[in-house]
């Protein structure tokens, strides 16, 4: 049976070799848009939903329709792309200082904390029916960048990227890491989620395509599902490197 994954943090078209590597990998995908009003198909398996980021409601909808189609939710991704943020918002203004907060910390935030509510609700649901339970995991990937003070220490590094990521977006960038670091060091303990840390690191050959990360990252989430014991606590809480296998983990 074909498992169902949400991915949130790209938006089409930038996103859409990511859902396709997700697609190959025999998932039912749904990718968030703020410039849709309502679901579209781009293809048989890949959804599109909308989701505008500084909304709590929107969050919890969000949610809601992706039970709604597939039925279950196995696999979200909350995939922070700092170079894309860094083409986005590339000026120091007011309205992008606003708009990087909102698109680049707070929808993550938001969607996070509606995520671990209705998997513990869907939890406690199945469990007094008596139902079999899976687990959904809950994947932070982070692909970083370059930012201005990386490069003032190493000007060589501005022909790597399209755009470095500014004051605002590197913020944000950490913020996020410190953000899934902690969720993952309260919730990973909790039987009604699987927390998975992943780090892109921009010089990772594999990470610089967003089909093979797609296809790498469901791969991994496969073999998290064919293990034979849990994870031990400090493995949960390290930063997988893009490429590794489950039996390989490495700290951020």
């Amino acid at each position: 049976m074909s498992k169902s994954i949400l991915i949130a943090g790209k938006y089409l078209p930038d996103a859409t070799n990511f859902a396709d590597g997700a697609e190959i990998k025999m998932r039912n995908v749904a990718i968030t848009d703020p410039k849709i009003s309502k679901e579209t198909v781009p293809t048989s398996n890949i959804k599109t939903l909308p989701w505008s980021r500084p909304s709590p409601v929107a969050a919890r909808t969000l949610i809601l329709e992706c039970e709604r189609i597939f039925g279950n939710l196995d696999e979200v991704v909350l995939y922070f792309d700092e170079s894309y943020f860094a083409t986005k918002f590339h000026s120091l203004t007011m309205q992008n200082c606003s708009q990087t907060f909102d698109d680049a910390l707070l929808g993550y935030q938001y969607l996070t904390l509606e995520l671990l509510s209705r998997f513990e609700k869907n939890f406690l649901m199945n469990a007094s029916l008596g139902k079999p339970q899976t687990v959904p995991k809950l994947v932070f990937l982070i692909r970083n960048s370059v930012n201005e003070f990386d490069i003032k220490k190493n000007a060589a590094l501005r022909t790597d990227l399209p755009a470095p990521s500014n004051a605002f977006v590197a913020a944000a960038a950490s913020a996020f890491v410190a953000f899934a670091e902690n969720i993952a060091a309260v919730y990973n303990s909790q039987e009604y989620v699987e927390i998975i840390l992943a780090d892109a690191d921009f010089e990772n050959e594999m990470a610089k395509t967003d089909n093979a990360l797609g296809q790498w990252l469901c791969d991994y989430l496969d073999e998290l599902d064919a293990k034979k014991k849990p994870l031990s606590l400090k493995q949960s809480l390290s930063w997988v490197k893009v490429g590794s296998k489950v039996s390989k983990f490495l700290i951020f």
